[in-house]
């Protein structure tokens, strides 16, 4: 049995049509198919095995057998229903997805006046919806252009480099499966979505929408309420995961801390703006004997395409407005470390500045952490180039100040002084490229 027919058998998973897209491997046994991720330490799922229930047990334990003797560890990841596991398996909560009946979607539309109010703002700017046909799609046509253009800008405009596993943006794998909408506007495409089948449910996944940044307001609920309105009465939507939704405490606290980078909580929110009828929880389920930690590294070395050290590199140097979260993110324990010596009355020794100047140093590093940390969220040229100033001149002083105070009596005080001094200049070359990239994208 191949990947495709497995899937319309056993694909009961929102997130199982999923598998076909690239760099997915498939585990073949005589009770199903396992379609996985490789990342050389762990073989990640997706979803759960595509077996008959009663099968899925033993699929599942080939398949970890099988990684062992491979070196790797196994995950399965975005299970919907991890009852069908073993009670030995151990499962984790990773997030909780919306679910509608499209029959019930015109009462809710009638019901939620901001919703309406949503739709009638894209209607008012000019933005209409339509159905695409597969054959419209076909490689080096006009349309499939216009969306491949339209997809390389909402990739660009992302803070982190494209992720790959079930974040991968592949909307042209078996497209005759495929439900395609556009919507357009005085002729241009500002916004593309497709929809996934779940075979095993009779129900539909919103599995990927790229939007134009200048798409009116409502576009996208536009697009959503046009697919909801030619599914079939009984049909069930999903638009799939949000990420760390009624997770552990340790979970929700590192989602917390990539904020910047990823909008876990605006992401839940603009779906629960669309009152879906249900959030079903969404789990990740280990084989016996397997570590929690691991399976969440694992399965986020997946999305990192292998390498979690790689991708912050490549997302660091690719994409400039990172740069704002990492210097918040440092000058937060540096300022608490400055606060810290001040205390004890070790910060004017080491650094060379009398106590009175080194309290006006620490709060103007906290405001500049608050600073940064609204502007990566808001990113603007102004800002930036603000910010690059006053981490000039913070770079400025502190040169003047090393020049005349000189190193210090030992090594401890000599590398402290050098980086108060190389860091802001590094930090505002960082932030003069985030101004120019921002300025850029404004541009386009």
């Amino acid at each position: 049995m191949d990947l495709h027919a497995a899937l319309r058998l056993h694909g009961r998973d929102a997130a199982s049509f999923q598998a076909l897209e690239p760099g997915i491997a498939v585990f073949r046994a005589e009770e199903g198919l396992v379609a996985y991720a490789d990342t050389r330490g762990a073989w990640v799922a997706v979803g759960s095995p595509l077996a008959a229930p009663e099968a899925i047990g033993a699929l599942a334990a080939r398949f970890a057998g099988a990684a062992r003797d491979a070196g790797r560890r196994a995950v399965f990841f975005a299970c919907d229903d991890a009852s069908v596991f073993p009670d030995t398996h151990p499962r984790v909560v990773i997030g909780e997805q919306p679910w509608w009946r499209a029959g019930d979607w015109p009462a809710v539309v009638a019901q939620n006046r901001s919703l309406r109010e949503q739709l009638r703002r894209a209607r008012k700017k000019g933005v209409t919806v339509r159905a695409v046909a597969a054959s419209e799609l076909r490689p080096g046509s006009p349309m499939r252009a216009r969306i491949d253009a339209l997809a390389n800008a909402w990739l660009g405009s992302r803070p982190m480099q494209p992720m790959g596993f079930l974040l991968t943006l592949a909307m042209f794998e078996a497209p005759d499966d495929h439900r395609y909408y556009a919507a357009e506007r005085d002729g241009a495409l500002v916004a593309f979505a497709s929809l996934v089948p779940i075979h095993g449910r009779g129900g539909w996944l919103v599995e990927d929408v790229v939007r134009d940044r200048a798409a009116p307001n409502g576009t996208t609920e536009l697009v959503f309420d046009h697919a909801m309105r030619e599914s079939p009465d009984d049909a069930l939507v999903t638009w799939g995961l949000a990420p760390l939704a009624g997770a552990p405490w340790p979970m929700r606290a590192i989602g917390k801390l990539l904020r910047g980078l990823y909008d876990f909580r605006g992401l839940r929110a603009f779906k629960a703006r669309l009152h879906p009828r249900e959030w079903q929880k969404v789990w990740m389920v280990i084989p016996p004997g397997g570590s929690r930690a691991l399976a969440v590294i694992d399965s986020l070395r997946a999305f990192a395409g292998g390498s979690l050290v790689r991708f912050g590199v490549s997302t660091l140097v690719k994409r400039p407005l990172l740069l704002p979260w990492v210097l918040t993110l440092l000058l937060v324990p540096w300022t608490a470390a400055l606060v810290a010596m001040m205390s004890i009355r070790r910060a004017a020794p080491l650094l060379g500045f009398p106590r009175v100047e080194l309290v006006g140093w620490a709060a103007f590093d906290a405001l500049f952490a608050v600073a940064l940390l609204r502007a990566f969220r808001r990113p603007r040229f102004s800002a930036y180039a603000l910010l690059g100033a006053a981490a000039a001149i913070d770079a400025a002083v502190s040169c003047f100040h090393l020049a005349h105070a000189g190193l210090g009596a030992n090594a401890a005080s000599a590398l402290a002084r050098t980086a108060s001094a190389v860091a802001p200049a590094l930090a505002a070359l960082g932030l003069f490229r985030c101004a120019r990239a921002a300025w850029a994208a404004v541009s386009r």
